[in-house]
């Protein structure tokens, strides 16, 4: 995590998420907190290959940390690195951009294994 990164979080301009389950793996683990910088309308969309966090498209409820994989008209494209373990745009298919909320920048902390 950048110093930049870390006084906008003391800031309140970056937010912390917790990974839940697997779809994201090796990359991401669950229980890993990962540093988000919020996104809107006007920000400027990550780069293909970005990791984001969208509104899940069909439990409004839910947030999901995914990979971009493609945007167009509008709609992006979103994968799991591990597709056994992944809800994502294979099932779905495209979703709204407008579900983006913000790209993970760095990974805050990665849970201890029992016995370190």
């Amino acid at each position: 995590m950048g110093l930049l990164d870390l006084l906008l979080f003391f800031c309140g301009r970056r937010r912390v998420m917790q990974v839940k389950g697997y779809s994201m793996w090796p990359t991401l683990k669950p229980k890993d907190r990962v540093i988000v910088r919020p996104l809107n309308q006007q920000t400027e969309l990550p780069a293909i290959g970005s990791i984001i966090v969208c509104i899940h498209p069909q439990q409004p409820s839910l947030r999901v940390i995914k990979r971009l994989s493609s945007v167009a008209d509008n709609q992006i494209t979103i994968l799991g690195d591990c597709p056994d373990a992944s809800t994502d745009s294979r099932q779905w298919g495209s979703i709204s951009q407008s579900c983006l909320i913000g790209e993970v920048v760095a990974l805050a902390s990665t849970p201890l294994k029992q016995g370190s």
